[in-house]
């Protein structure tokens, strides 16, 4: 019997329509496609996870690589040898910046930003004696081979220390581990990566490099700062001093203390936050938690324009803003009265005197009952 035309058409409809369906389910099966580890889906097909599909969804200056943003270009390195570190704390783009010579003693002498957990310590060398900077002649700025000279700042070299286990007793005390230090002809310094005490406080010991010249036999007798740890941080503009043994040999012949039992020396400035010697305060007497010593505290005299000699019979700091303590104790806390402006007084610190050693401690005005107007 022959097919009516009209059933023909439907059939050759209903078999479309179940093709349709097969298909549907056939494309459907697809976009569940399982992917291997190390691929992704992309188009119904599994690639490899580094093929870059989109940039849609990636910042600037980085890229898609399968499914996660890379940079584009490879991170920076600096040569450790000559260069630091130097980030944009806006953008975090690292920049290497020279750490010899640049510009004579004027130019830029970095101090980097520590890792997250250690901190960096910078600042420049004084000669005590005469608050002048500790500078090379001819200096040009390039970094001293450390121990390399017998005289200047290239002779010297540094230690990091828990300060307060320094004052407690200095022959226990271990050195906090760091990233090494720079010293350049001009007398700048810097300490990078400095461990954190489990004390407040950082000391830096500085002396001779070489082992044979430490404490009074070279350049300078062993002279300690301290200032607060800052973890992940860069302390700036600290002060260091050398002091010859010739010239604490003539603070004892004057009437002054000894080193043998260790110097406490204070030195006050006229300003806040102030970083030169010109700026010293004269008419400043030392205190120990709130009263004076005047057994303990020796003073350069009215007159004197460097610190070379005693004054037995000066009860305050001359022209040079400097005093010497001796039988200091980390258990008083040391400060000065005198030589101040309406609403200001001394800052307070912790002091000792460290057989051998000079501490020397920078005291700035700070507001009180209102603006100090120093």
């Amino acid at each position: 019997m022959r097919a009516h035309p009209t059933s023909l058409v439907l059939a050759t409809r209903l078999g479309l329509a179940a093709l349709g369906a097969l298909a549907g389910a056939s494309q459907s099966s697809c976009k569940s496609l399982a992917c291997a580890p190390g691929t992704i889906e992309s188009n119904n097909e599994c690639v490899a996870a580094d093929v870059t599909t989109s940039t849609a969804a990636c910042g600037p200056f980085t890229v898609l690589q399968g499914n996660l943003c890379v940079p584009m270009f490879p991170p920076t390195v600096c040569d450790p040898d000559t260069t630091s570190e130097s980030p944009d704390p806006a953008t975090g783009v690292i920049t290497c910046v020279g750490t010899g010579v640049s510009a004579g003693c004027t130019g830029t002498f970095v101090c980097p930003t520590p890792d997250g957990t250690h901190q960096t310590a910078c600042g420049q060398i004084y000669d005590v004696e005469t608050g002048a900077p500790l500078v090379k002649t001819g200096a040009t700025g390039a970094l001293c081979t450390i121990g390399s000279e017998a005289s200047g700042p290239c002779a010297l070299g540094i230690q990091t220390f828990d300060a307060v286990a320094f004052a407690s007793n200095p022959a226990t005390a271990t050195p906090l581990a760091n990233g090494g230090f720079d010293i350049d002809d001009c007398g700048r310094f810097r300490v990078k990566n400095i461990t954190q005490p489990s004390g407040p406080f950082i000391a830096l010991g500085l002396d001779d490099a070489v082992p044979a010249n430490a404490g009074p036999a070279g350049v300078t007798n062993t002279v300690g700062i301290a200032f607060p740890k800052a973890m992940g941080t860069a302390t700036s503009r600290l002060e260091h001093f050398v002091a010859k043994a010739s010239l604490t040999a003539g603070w004892t012949s004057s009437g002054g203390p000894t080193i043998a039992s260790g110097i406490y020396m204070p030195l006050f400035r006229a300003h806040p936050a102030t970083v030169a010697s010109a700026d010293s305060q004269a008419g400043v007497t030392m205190t120990k938690t709130g009263s004076t010593i005047p057994n303990d505290d020796f003073y350069f005299g009215s007159g004197a324009t460097t610190r070379t000699t005693i004054e037995p019979a000066a009860t305050a700091t001359g022209p040079t803003g400097a005093a010497l303590v001796t039988n200091g104790t980390l258990s008083g806390l040391y400060s000065g009265t005198g030589g101040l402006g309406s609403n200001c007084a001394w800052e307070t610190h912790p002091g000792a005197s460290v057989p051998q050693v000079l501490f020397i401690q920078i005291f700035h005005p700070v507001d009180e009952g209102g603006t100090c107007a120093q």
